[in-house]
């Protein structure tokens, strides 16, 4: 008897140390794999700014604050982004003011790579798909789809400065 209960300890013992092996070798989620976005990314063009910065809400969801300064006191566009893990996969919500009625838009993931991260909602106006690239310190954010009958992309590349 002592030897079938010392038994059931050990295989126990084994089943827990496995399990905890399994979790610590566990792969990252969606959102852990984004975790590139995080910080300061900007671009200076002829007199203008462009910054998104990426920072974390908790810990399912990054958050970011994209403006586009034309000089040093005029923003003349400002958005709020929330990336979200959810039971529904990775979701990017985005809210601008003064558009879409003061509602947000969300976008679902549809593709994930260590370089890309591609965001669709074929219902929505324009756009209707968000891509992020990055390569090292550069990243490029794009938004593409139909607009008013034809094809349209816009790319904004930027650099990370923190």
């Amino acid at each position: 008897m002592k030897h079938l209960l010392l038994s059931g300890v050990l295989l126990s013992i084994l089943i827990s140390c496995a399990s905890q092996e399994k979790e610590s070798k566990k792969e990252p989620n969606r959102l852990e794999k984004a975790a590139w976005l995080l910080g300061r990314w900007e671009t200076n063009e002829e007199g203008s700014c462009f910054s998104e910065t990426w920072s974390k809400d908790g810990s399912t969801a990054y958050e970011a604050n994209t403006f586009l300064v034309m000089s040093e006191e005029d923003t003349v566009f400002r958005e709020y982004t929330h990336l979200e893990e959810t039971g529904k996969g990775l979701q990017c919500v985005i809210s601008v003011p003064g558009q879409n009625e003061e509602k947000p838009v969300t976008f679902k993931m549809t593709e994930q790579t260590t370089e890309r991260m591609v965001f669709e909602n074929p219902a929505h106006d324009f756009p209707q798909v968000i891509t992020y690239r990055h390569k090292g310190d550069s990243c490029i954010a794009e938004i593409s789809g139909m607009q008013k009958g034809k094809f349209a992309r816009q790319r904004f590349g930027m650099k990370k400065v923190k």
